[in-house]
């Protein structure tokens, strides 16, 4: 995935927005606002589903060693 993201500094903090540009119609993108580094990091992360397919590996909750094999 490729993302342009615009950020604007004000005395009130962060804002401004992302674009996902696989996203949209023809590739043109999908434009999402953010308020905060938070929100911006939240936009960047991909969903759990999608983490755990990626890799093709099955999530496992912290301390979970057992392997279904």
């Amino acid at each position: 995935m490729r993302y342009v993201i615009e950020v604007f500094r004000s005395p009130g903090g962060v804002h401004g927005h992302v674009v996902d540009e696989g996203c949209g119609e023809g590739g043109t993108g999908c434009r999402t606002q953010f308020h905060g580094w938070l929100e911006l990091l939240s936009l960047l992360e991909p969903p759990p589903d999608a983490a755990s397919t990626e890799s093709g590996e099955h999530a496992t909750a912290p301390g979970d060693d057992s392997c279904d094999a």
